[in-house]
C-alpha cells in the first residue's frame, strides 16, 4: 500500500508555521507562554527540566479550564440558566445530539437547547480521556441525563472538542453516542439531507474577503492543515477498504479512543485492533466526508458523515476524528462513529461471517 509520507504533515505543522499561526490568531495566546523563562535549558546542553515543568503547568491549566467548562455546562441544565448558554458554545460549533441530529452553528444549538431545557433536569458529564495542544482540547468520557419525560433518561459517551477564546473555553464540537440503541442516526428523517461539505473556499471564508483571494496567511495555513488531515483520513480509509489491518492499526495512537459501528467504545490500540479485526472482513468500503474541521498547533479534528455497507444494510451516520502530531508523525487519538447494535447486526454476527 502506498502510504502518504509523514513529512508532508510535518511540513504543514512545522514550528515556524505554528509560530506564525500563534502570531496571527484572533485569540490572544500571550498568556499561554507566561512562565517560560529558562526554556533555554531545553536546548542542547540543557537538562530540559524547565520545558517539562512548563508542559505540565500548561496541561494543568487546560484541565482546569475545560473542567470549568463542563461544570458550567452541567449547571446551565440543572438550573435552567438559559442566559449563560451562548457563552458555552463557539459561533461555529457543530453538535450531534443524542437522538442523532446534526446541528451546525451556535444559533441552531441554542434553539435545540432551549427546546430541551424544560424536559431535562440535569446532565452529568465525566472526563475519562484528555489531550490538549495550543488553544484546543479533546475530551472523551461518559454522560448521563435525567429527564422529566417518561423513558427520557439515557446515558452513553461523549467526545467534545473545546477551544479557548481568549481566557474562556467553549465547546467547538460535540458528539453524543447514547447506549441502549438510542442516538443511532440511521433514520432518514434525522439525517441532514444535504449537509454542506467543507471546501477550501468555505475555510478561507472564515477569515474574510481577502482570504478568498489567497491573501491571508492564517487562512492558507488552515487550508494546508485541512488538506493534510484529509489526506491522513484518506489513507486510513484506503487501509480499511483494502482490508489492510496492520496499516489501519498502525495509524492509531497507543491510547486511542475508538468506537466502530456495531461495537462498544474502547480505549487503547490493542482493544481497537480487536474491533477492527472483527469488523473489517464483514463490511464493505467506508466512505467519509468532512463537514467541520479545526486545528491548533499539534491537534486537529474532523467531524463528518460516513456510509458503510454491511450485507444488505447501508449504515449512514456521523463520525469524529482527532489527529495529533507526534514526534514520529500524525496519529489518530480518537475515531468514533455513530451507530450501534440496534441497527440489527450484532458485532458477534459480523465477526462470525
Amino acid at each position: 500500500m502506498h502510504r502518504i509520507p509523514a513529512r508532508r504533515f510535518l511540513a504543514v505543522l512545522s514550528p515556524t508555521l505554528l509560530a506564525a499561526l500563534a502570531a496571527c490568531a484572533g485569540a490572544n495566546t500571550s498568556d499561554l507562554t507566561q512562565g517560560t523563562t529558562g526554556l533555554s535549558s531545553a536546548l542542547p546542553g540543557g537538562d530540559g527540566r524547565a520545558l517539562a515543568a512548563y508542559k505540565l503547568e500548561f496541561r494543568a491549566n487546560a484541565l482546569q479550564g475545560t473542567d470549568s467548562l463542563m461544570l458550567r455546562f452541567s449547571e446551565v441544565w440543572q438550573r435552567d440558566n438559559r442566559e449563560y448558554l451562548p457563552d458555552l458554545y463557539s459561533e461555529d460549533v457543530t453538535l450531534v445530539t443524542p437522538d442523532g441530529q446534526l446541528l451546525q452553528g451556535r444559533n441552531a444549538v441554542l434553539a435545540y437547547a432551549d427546546w430541551q431545557l424544560p424536559q431535562i433536569s440535569g446532565i452529568e458529564t465525566w472526563r475519562d480521556e484528555f489531550a490538549v495542544s495550543g488553544l484546543m482540547a479533546f475530551i472523551y468520557g461518559r454522560y448521563e441525563t435525567d429527564s422529566s419525560q417518561p423513558a427520557g433518561d439515557h446515558r452513553g459517551v461523549h467526545v467534545t472538542i473545546a477551544k479557548r477564546d481568549h481566557f474562556t473555553w467553549q465547546i467547538r464540537s460535540k458528539m453524543y453516542l447514547a447506549f441502549g440503541g438510542s442516538g443511532v442516526p440511521t433514520r432518514r428523517d434525522l439525517l441532514s439531507p444535504e449537509p454542506p461539505h467543507l471546501t477550501l473556499d468555505s475555510i478561507r471564508a472564515r477569515y474574510g474577503e481577502r482570504a478568498l483571494n489567497g491573501q491571508d496567511e492564517r487562512a492558507e495555513w488552515m487550508v494546508d492543515a485541512y488538506l493534510s488531515a484529509n489526506s491522513y483520513l484518506s489513507e486510513f480509509r484506503y487501509a480499511w477498504n483494502n482490508d489492510d489491518f496492520e496499516s489501519a492499526v498502525s495509524m492509531l495512537a497507543p491510547g486511542a479512543v475508538v468506537r466502530l459501528p456495531w461495537d462498544v467504545p474502547v480505549v487503547g490500540k490493542t482493544n481497537a485492533a480487536y474491533s477492527l479485526e472483527r469488523l473489517l472482513p464483514a463490511v464493505g468500503d467506508l466512505n467519509m466526508s468532512i463537514l467541520d474541521f479545526d486545528v491548533s498547533e499539534r491537534i486537529s479534528f474532523c467531524m463528518g458523515r460516513y456510509t458503510l455497507p454491511a450485507g444488505d444494510q447501508v449504515l449512514t451516520g456521523y463520525y469524529t476524528a482527532v489527529i495529533r502530531l507526534q514526534d514520529e508523525g500524525p496519529q489518530l487519538t480518537a475515531l468514533l462513529f455513530s451507530g450501534s447494535g440496534a441497527n440489527g447486526v450484532a458485532t458477534e454476527k459480523l465477526g462470525g461471517r
